[in-house]
């Protein structure tokens, strides 16, 4: 297990040859990887597969696009023709193997390393044909989303806030050395240097000002919606699918109905989708009398920002967060599984994280982890392989 940090660093630079520049040891968090493998019964990959597509050809129905078109234009935005790249569909395991979706995340991390890690521990990809080549060919689709074309000169940009001091950093790098073998000229740049000395057509956003609302953002926001640039994602995407408001409205009364569900399909998303409520002043002493069933976090937060299990929360916090804008979810408890470890059998919490690009599934992988949250800072925790059999 000791050996788990430099045998993933060993494959990033055998895959990478570029990154043998930096220092790797500790640009790579200790417990960034688990030594374990979550197995699951393969029933469960099925509705990942199956509630991926459906949650994403609501976002494609006319019917869909018309129900939010007076909060596209509230926002100031359009339709810029192209998707979401590395987006993620989170999910919770409850005692029935059934699927509970946490959030949707329109610049989840670790699609890339995620691949490197089932390679260099050995284990099947849940979906047998992603590799690194299918990243390229959904930039490829979302630049043609836009009627634009890829040639020599194409330039590409990895954004954050100050990357360099990102957690996960090394996936920026190892995007920027993947854009770079196919002959791209990639850059990885501070938001607010956009456009300074570099040009890019396309821009991988990480960048977490999700609707582009910051003063520092008015530049970026202007070329998105001018379209002079393909930004994936964008802050249309993360409206239609990943504002923690859509989990409230699509589990108001006969919403799926209205977007034409029915049936089978009808049925999964109702038991895939945690009743989710906004927190407001007149819905307070209602929702703190049902708090212990249930998780609060921030709307437009991401990670594990000022979240609260309602088991464990004061009134004096619950009145503060009142203030704020929030969601009450349905608490679904992680599925939890023990494994050996030096020091013994210790029990961990997972969830899983479902990459996925227009509704098709690209990879899974589990995030283990002891305490309330995933953080990467559980001993023999981290992002973990998966094995449906």
């Amino acid at each position: 297990m000791q050996n788990l940090k430099s045998a993933f660093i060993q494959r990033l630079k055998k895959t990478f040859p570029g990154l043998m520049q930096y220092p790797l040891e500790s640009l790579v968090a200790e417990n960034l990887i688990s030594p374990f493998t979550v197995e699951l019964d393969r029933s469960i990959l099925a509705q990942a597969q199956k509630a991926v597509s459906l949650i994403f050809s609501m976002r494609e129905k006319a019917s869909y696009l018309e129900h939010y078109k007076n909060v596209v234009a509230e926002k100031d935005l359009r339709d810029p023709g192209n998707k979401s790249i590395m987006m993620s569909y989170d999910f919770h395991v409850d005692t029935n193997n059934n699927l509970k979706l946490i959030e949707i995340n329109t610049n989840a991390a670790f699609l890339a390393l995620g691949h490197q890690m089932y390679e260099m521990k050995g284990d099947a990809l849940p979906v047998a044909d992603f590799n690194l080549e299918d990243i390229k060919k959904c930039i490829v689709t979302e630049m043609q989303l836009q009627g634009k074309t890829i040639d020599s000169s194409f330039k590409i940009s990895i954004t954050d806030d100050a990357p360099a001091e990102q957690r996960l950093f090394i996936e920026f790098l190892v995007y920027n050395e993947l854009f770079s073998s196919w002959g791209w000229n990639s850059q990885i740049e501070d938001y607010r240097d956009l456009f300074k000395n570099f040009q890019p057509d396309f821009i991988y956003n990480r960048y977490t000002d999700f609707f582009l609302t910051d003063s520092s953002s008015q530049s970026l926001r202007a070329k998105f919606l001018n379209r002079d640039i393909c930004l994936s994602p964008n802050p249309f995407e993360y409206l239609l699918l990943a504002d923690k408001q859509r989990l409230i409205d699509w589990v108001q009364p006969a919403f799926l109905e209205q977007h034409g569900f029915a049936g089978d399909d009808l049925a999964l998303l109702k038991e895939v989708l945690p009743m989710s409520f906004d927190l407001q002043p007149e819905n307070a002493e209602q929702i703190w009398a049902q708090r212990k069933g249930l998780f609060f976090k921030p709307k437009n937060a991401f990670g594990s920002k000022q979240s609260y299990k309602g088991g464990s929360i004061s009134r004096k916090t619950y009145d503060d967060i009142l203030k704020a804008d929030m969601i009450a979810q349905q608490f679904v408890p992680p599925s939890e599984k023990t494994f050996t470890t030096p020091e013994g059998p210790q029990s961990f919490k997972f969830d899983l994280r479902c990459y996925a690009y227009q509704g098709r599934l690209q990879m899974i992988v589990a995030r283990i982890y002891q305490g309330q949250v995933t953080n990467l800072r559980t001993p023999y925790g981290g992002f973990a392989t998966v094995l449906f059999k």
